[in-house]
């Protein structure tokens, strides 16, 4: 017996050099235990007793019947004794550290209520453990101990004393002049119900300090703390609870409400409740989505319509009806409206009838492919990383149209109006920081998302927005886990795009809207098309077409990729003339080459009959062609058999997009980039994710 600890000698044991530490004892019968740790120095506590005094309260305690205790407050240690199922379970979802479960006999050691602990314990990461303890009577209890054993994310919601209580806080809170607004009910304040919260305001450079005051004891009243700015741990779903410009002016001009608390002025009490109703509460609010239908929940604890027409008439604003549709747009009209982006990420809070308001931008124009928007952001700017960027979007398809690099005004306007106002370091070790530069892009072949990624992504309309997923890896690959960032944002679909460019750099909409209508008026084919023969598309589209009466190969080239067709126009102008395992050039103009159509045997393209059927037959004129082109002095860079034709003519070669003129021509003909690889240091253009190991390989297999 002489060995067991009391629980407070168990908790002093581990926190030995934290006096501080934040302590609440649940379902608590006597002040005892708060005795018992006062007297070792241990202060920070409150004692919850859930049950009717027999005689008269302990001003110790603090009584309440509220059952969400155990995981309603910001105590590093919970001890809890004779809880039930629903105690337990709340607790793993607090933010303590440490839980002491105590049940009321020895026997529960084999009942249902430790059994479903260790499997909560165990699912939950929380390391679990039975000990035995002395009580008052220096009788032994066995209780059970969970350790927690992955660090609890900062967020909004925080606890206040009651001790401390809401008057001394907001006195607190004015005397050290931090700025902060109470959004709203603040005419209801104090709270009498646990379940009521408090939703404050805060300026991004007070928000650590309120939540500092909020965690110096340990507290059950609850709070809500937003950052003007979305910071991390103060946000609404990832993303600022306002819009970063709306919040601003609320808590700018914020006013002092009967000496008391900080609170919105008039007009903005009546904006932001009408958009706390809209978008945060949306169908839960009471307010039908359109006038005339059905509500579909009613709120008990506020009357959202009522309140809204009554402040409207304060303010003197008309509302020619009631209805979550009408009340965004009069959101729409004073500027409080959130931007695309934001609506959809709030749309599984508010409800799909937000789906309903997002409108294709008005500056919107037709087009064949899809406009893009991508945000390189300062994390990436700083490594010097955007032109890396660009060039991996470009050898994947995407075409540039304009790169800006955002001035100071426009990196404040990026930042509060895309991405909901949150740029921090979501789950990445880093923060990618800032916006700083916007890509404008073009996809002249937009793919749709499959159904598998379509759930996951539900908002985005271009498979290709995922290869930021791709560039983001590739970027982070070779960083260790604690140096690593998100480079990039982007939107998510053309609808935001417009809004993206609209919101930074409205002046350039115009001009790119002219730029991509002339892409798109060169890019179309005007002959009859027979058949698309392309496959990725990187850098050109591939038609059968019928040309001067009879089959032909026309190759359409995107803007910006004018090298590559300049080298096929030489290669089928010129050296076809020299050459006859090259096809003609039959026709040309400024991104475009048409070609003789050659038929081929659909089994001889397949890869292992056709490799076979060169290895057999053809390894001479593979010979040839590779002399051909060296003692021209160039290298093919992209020679392998897929662009090898077995036609009735005889062995063709096409696509010389990749032609390059030997800066030191290797001394031997069998050691030509085209047999052996291009080196490891090579800068020149290169078909993507081809290594000079493969081709060598490949060619060594079918040759040698």
């Amino acid at each position: 017996m002489a060995n067991q600890p009391t629980i407070s000698e168990f908790i002093t044991a581990a926190y030995p050099t934290e006096k501080t530490v934040k302590i609440l004892e649940y379902n608590a019968e006597t002040s005892s235990l708060k005795k018992q740790l006062a007297f070792s120095g241990y202060e920070n506590f409150i004692g919850i007793c859930t049950q009717k005094p027999k005689i008269s309260r302990d001003p110790n305690l603090y009584y309440t019947v509220e059952k969400t205790i155990t995981y309603k407050n910001n105590a590093n240690v919970l001890v809890i004794n004779k809880a039930d199922f629903l105690d337990l379970k709340n607790a793993f979802h607090s933010s303590a550290e440490l839980i002491v479960y105590m049940p009321l006999n020895i026997i529960d050691r084999a009942s249902f209520l430790p059994l479903w602990a260790y499997k909560m314990a165990r699912k939950k990461n929380w390391e679990f453990s039975f000990e035995t303890f002395l009580d008052n009577t220096d009788k032994a209890r066995t209780g059970i101990v969970f350790k927690r054993n992955y660090p609890q994310e900062k967020t909004a919601r925080q606890y206040l004393s009651p001790e401390l209580g809401i008057e001394g806080f907001f006195e607190l809170l004015n005397k050290r002049q931090l700025e902060y607004v109470v959004l709203r009910w603040f005419d209801e304040l104090p709270f009498l119900d646990l379940d009521e919260d408090v939703d404050l305001l805060v300026s991004d450079k007070h928000i650590e300090l309120v939540r500092d005051l909020l965690n110096e004891t340990v507290g059950i009243l609850p709070f809500d703390i937003y950052s003007v700015g979305g910071l991390t741990g103060s946000n609404f779903k990832n993303i600022a609870y306002y819009p970063p410009y709306i919040a601003e002016t609320i808590v700018d001009q914020r006013q002092l409400w009967k000496d008391k608390y900080y609170v919105p002025s008039s007009f903005h009490h009546f904006l932001s409740l009408m958009y706390h109703a809209v978008y945060h509460k949306g169908e839960k609010s009471g307010i039908p989505v359109r006038s005339g239908e059905v509500v579909k929940q009613i709120p008990q604890d506020h009357d959202y319509p009522g309140i809204l027409k009554r402040l409207a008439d304060e303010n003197k604003i008309q509302l020619d009806e009631v209805s979550l549709e009408s009340f965004h747009r009069v959101l729409d009209e004073h500027g409080w409206a959130p931007s695309t982006d934001t609506i959809r990420k709030l749309i599984g809070v508010s409800g799909k009838w937000l789906e309903s308001i997002i409108q294709s931008s008005e500056h919107n124009f037709e087009k064949d492919g899809e406009l893009m928007v991508f945000v390189v952001r300062e994390w990436a700017e700083e490594r010097q990383l955007t032109s890396k960027i660009v060039d991996w979007f470009e050898r994947n398809g995407l075409c540039l149209v304009r790169a800006v690099k955002l001035n100071e005004e426009q990196k404040r306007n990026a930042t509060q109006n895309l991405r909901g106002g949150n740029w921090g370091q979501g789950p990445w070790a880093v923060s990618g920081g800032k916006p700083s530069t916007l890509l404008v892009m073009y996809d002249y072949h937009p793919k749709q998302l499959n159904a598998k990624m379509k759930k996951k992504y539900p908002h985005v309309s271009n498979e290709h927005y995922l290869l930021k997923e791709q560039l983001r890896s590739e970027i982070n690959f070779t960083l260790a886990i604690d140096q690593r960032a998100n480079p990039l944002h982007s939107a998510d679909d053309e609808i935001e795009a417009l809004d993206y460019m609209a919101a930074i750099t409205p002046d350039l909409l115009t001009e790119v809207k002219k730029i991509i209508v002339e892409w798109d008026e060169a890019y179309r084919t005007p002959e009859k098309v027979i058949a698309d023969v392309s496959e990725k598309k990187r850098r050109a589209k591939v038609e059968v077409i019928r040309y001067e009466g009879k089959k032909a190969v026309k190759k359409t080239y995107k803007a910006g990729k004018e090298r590559f067709l300049n080298r096929e126009k030489f290669v089928y102008g010129e050296l076809s003339k020299e050459c006859d395992f090259i096809p003609p050039l039959l026709s040309s103009g400024d991104n475009y080459i048409i070609i003789p159509y050659l038929k081929t045997n659909p089994l001889s393209e397949s890869w292992h009959i056709k490799k076979q059927i060169l290895k057999r037959k053809y390894k001479q004129e593979i010979f040839s062609i590779n002399e051909f082109f060296y003692n021209k002095g160039y290298a093919l860079i992209d020679f392998h058999p897929g662009n090898l034709l077995l036609t009735s003519e005889g062995l063709k070669i096409i696509d010389f997009e990749f032609l390059y003129r030997y800066d030191n021509l290797p001394l031997k003909v069998t050691e030509s980039f085209d047999l052996n690889g291009f080196p490891e240091d090579f800068t020149a253009d290169r078909p993507y994710g081809i290594f000079p190991k493969q081709r060598r390989n490949m060619w060594k297999k079918i040759l040698y």
